[in-house]
Order: structure tokens, then sequence, then C-alpha cells
């Protein structure tokens, strides 16, 4: 499609195009997409068509990937559920019946106003996957309409995913940060912006180009790259950007703690760290210094089989860039040390004085008024219904704002123990726990095939529907 095109619709949210409707809005393609890129969808007749990337979108644009460009195929998918199912036979012999959307909604008010009265509301619980189109609506639905504290999201156990990043960035750093790659800007490159490309980038533990997770496009450092960008790749597999790096560490997975704090034992014990800024902006530097020292490139080579000679080098370029940062992936954050690996990663762009810098590692919100996500409709529970929500004994990170829901594993243990109080309904969007979440699939299966009542929303019909 030309420029001119595009600049003609532009500031529209709708229009034609022949016999197409075009609408502009933001998409997650499932599984797992957290980006929300700007989107052309093409419909004709109710049917969607094509998908094309938003040029006039600052996140993406214009850029898609395939999941993303391929959404019709999904959508129009014949094997997709496209009306609610009823359980037909006994659990597990896969019988459904059709019902109508009356049907189901007049059975969900019958069951929930039951286990109301026999158990109390506290007994119904929520669970969410990663799809981002729904984490304001089912808090909301849980808290305000069913009057239960117990939203969460599906025994992940322990509420790795994302948590172990934002708390010890909100900690150490008063926020959330993301390497800075000038996706801030609608004129993304320019420089009137201010921003400086970063003459290293550290990417670690992610496939940024394949998988554009946690809120980062790849493209980004493709960007990056083409401007003069060198690549540092922290992974186990040879991926694409680990075969452009200057270095490739290949780390034994889990061990990245270890890897981590040798580079700053290298960056410290060389005086590579930026003498004025930790002395102005950090706190417990002599502390790290002294921890850091046990951990020898040589010692963490035993641990992390990474050559002893590539740390040192790796830890050299990034620390002698400036500006350089850091972009990591999940796989941090779900490792067993994943709070321990978080702070170390943090503290390296700390002493670098590669914080909060054009090209650097910044800040995305203002610091220190960290978010409580997944709290929508919370403030709507009575005081003693929302002391009631389960893993209540776990404080520190609900005191922290980092843990928003009901502890998942906890919520396992009430279903199969009764404790603290019965669970009876189970609701369930967008996930399917038993697939992709559970640590313990078979322990989760059994767990929820006690339940009264169990409803699914998603895409395809789930074996204990309804």
């Amino acid at each position: 499609m030309s420029n001119d095109y595009y600049e003609s619709h532009r500031g529209e949210w709708q229009w034609q195009d022949g016999e197409y409707t075009v609408t502009r809005t933001t998409a997650w393609s499932g599984p797992g997409c957290h980006d929300g890129c700007g989107v052309l969808y093409y419909t004709k007749d109710g049917k969607l068509e094509k998908v094309e990337g938003d040029p006039d979108n600052p996140f993406n644009q214009g850029a898609l990937c395939m999941r993303c460009l391929e959404m019709p195929e999904f959508v129009n998918n014949p094997t997709r559920l496209g009306h609610p199912m009823k359980r037909a036979g006994e659990r597990g012999e896969n019988k459904w019946e059709r019902v109508s959307w009356e049907e189901a909604l007049d059975l969900i008010e019958e069951k929930v106003r039951a286990i109301w009265k026999d158990y109390g509301p506290e007994s119904i619980v929520c669970h969410i996957g990663t799809g981002r189109n729904n984490c304001d609506q089912i808090p909301y639905l849980c808290y305000a309409a069913f009057g239960s504290p117990n939203f969460s999201m599906g025994y992940l156990a322990g509420d790795s995913c994302f948590c172990p990043r934002s708390a010890s960035m909100a900690s150490q750093n008063g926020d959330f940060m993301i390497a800075d790659c000038s996706q801030q800007f609608e004129k993304r490159y320019d420089e009137s912006t201010g921003w400086r490309c970063p003459e290293v980038i550290v990417n670690w533990g992610c496939n940024a180009v394949v998988s554009n997770s946690d809120n980062f496009f790849g493209g980004w450092i493709v960007d990056c790259m083409q401007r003069g960008s060198k690549m540092i790749t922290i992974d186990p597999s040879l991926t694409w950007l680990a075969s452009r790096s200057a270095y490739w560490l290949r780390v034994r997975p889990g061990t990245d703690a270890a890897l981590a704090m040798a580079m700053l034992n290298v960056i410290i014990s060389e005086d590579l760290y930026d003498r004025e800024f930790v002395e102005k902006w950090c706190y417990g530097f002599d502390e790290l210094a002294e921890r850091v020292k046990e951990w020898t490139p040589e010692r963490a080579e035993a641990v992390c089989w990474v050559p002893k000679d590539t740390i040192i080098g790796a830890a050299r370029a990034y620390a002698k860039a400036k500006p350089a940062t850091i972009h990591w992936g999940l796989p941090i954050d779900q490792a067993v040390v994943g709070i321990p690996t978080a702070q170390a990663i943090n503290a390296l762009w700390a002493v670098t004085g590669n914080t909060d810098v054009p090209g650097g590692n910044i800040i995305i919100r203002n610091a220190f008024e960290q978010n409580v996500s997944y709290n929508y409709g919370y403030q709507t529970l009575p005081a003693e219904v929302q002391a009631k929500r389960i893993g209540a004994e776990y404080p520190l990170m609900s005191k922290a704002g980092f843990s928003s829901t009901a502890h998942s594993d906890s919520i396992l243990q009430a279903i199969e123990t009764g404790k603290p109080y019965p669970i009876r309904m189970l609701w369930l969007s967008s996930t399917n726990p038993i697939a992709n979440m559970a640590s313990d699939a078979p322990r989760v299966y059994r767990a929820v095939r006690t339940l009264d009542f169990v409803v699914e929303i998603g895409r395809a019909s789930c074996r204990e529907r309804v």
C-alpha cells in the first residue's frame, strides 16, 4: 500500500476501501503476545480477511510478526469455538451440547448464587492467562460481580512470570526499566529526540527478533544494529542474534546469576565502573563490591560453563561502551534464583551509569509510583472479604505491591485440602493451566475434577467446561 493511501486516512479509525471495511485498532495475537501492535483489520461481510500493520502506530510503525499477519486463519479456523458448549456426559468423556448464550449465562448465574449461599463468594476463583485483552475485565468480574477476593494468574508456581524483574527493578531503581531503543518517540531515530544509539546491546536470555516478547519489538534491536550497535548475546542456543554478536556467552541454563556476578567482579576490580554516577546515585556499592569478590571469572566458568576470557571480554565491552543497554527475557524470571539474578543484572547497569540515560536502560513511568496491577475492582470488596484472599500469609510481596492477586500455589492447596475454606468454582479465561502453566499438570487436573463448577472461556473447548 502506498504512503499516500495511509496518509489520506490519517486520524480515521474506520473507513471503506472498496468492498472492505478497514478498522484501525490494537491486537494481541495469541498465544502469549504482550505487544499490542497497531493493526488495520480488513473485513468483508463481517469476516476478517486481511491484517496489515498500522504505519501510524508509534509502537510497531506498520511492522507485524507472522502471528499477527496470520490472524485471519486463526479467527476463521473451523475448529475455533464460536458458541457456548455445556458438558453433556461425565467429566472426561468429552461429550458436549450446544446451548444459547442466554442458557449459558442463566446456568452460570444459578451456580454462582448457589455457591454464594452454601460456601460464600470467596469459594469462587478466577484465573486468567496472558491475553492482554482481558486483564482489566476479569478482575472486575471476580471482585465486583462474583464478590470474591481470589483472582489469580493460574498456578504460576510462586508468581514467577514477570514478578522477579518487576520486584527487583522497583526496589532498586524505583520502577520498571527497559532497553532504550528510542521506542518512546514517534520520530523513532530522529536526532532531535536527544536519543543516543547504544554502543553495546546485551541481549540476555531472549530471542527478541523471533518472540517480540515482553512489550519489546525485536526489530528495534535490528534497527540499532544497523546504526552501529554491537551485540553481546547470553543464551544457551545459537540464535540469529547470537550469530551476529561480538560475544556469545553460551551460559548453562539457570546459572545467569553467577555470570552477572562475575561480570560485576571484572567491572569493579578493574575500575571500569562509573565512579561519579555510583557516588552520586547509588547505595550499597561497598557491600556489592565486597560480595562480588568471591565471584571471579574462574569460579563462574566452573558454574556457568562460559570461558573466563569470554566473561572478561564481554564485561569490559559492556562497561566501556557509552551508552550501553541490557534487554532480558523470561528465562531470567522463571529460574529458581530469578530475583537474585535480576538484582545482579540491575546492578550491572547501575554501576556502569547506564541507568535512565538515552540509549541505556530507562524508567518508563514515574519512579516510585509502582502500579499495582490486576487490582481493578478490588476496592469494591468489604475489608472482611479482602482479608480472606488466599495467600495472605505471604505478606512480603503483597506489601511491596507486586502480588496483587491471590497466591496461585495456595489456591491449589485450598482446592485439595479445603483449607482455609473450600473452593467450589473455577473461572478460567484465556488460559489452560493444565497445558501451559502448571509445573505439576496431573496434580492440577486432579484438583480441578473435584470442583462443583468450572467455566472455561477460550478459543477451543476445554475437557472440563461447565
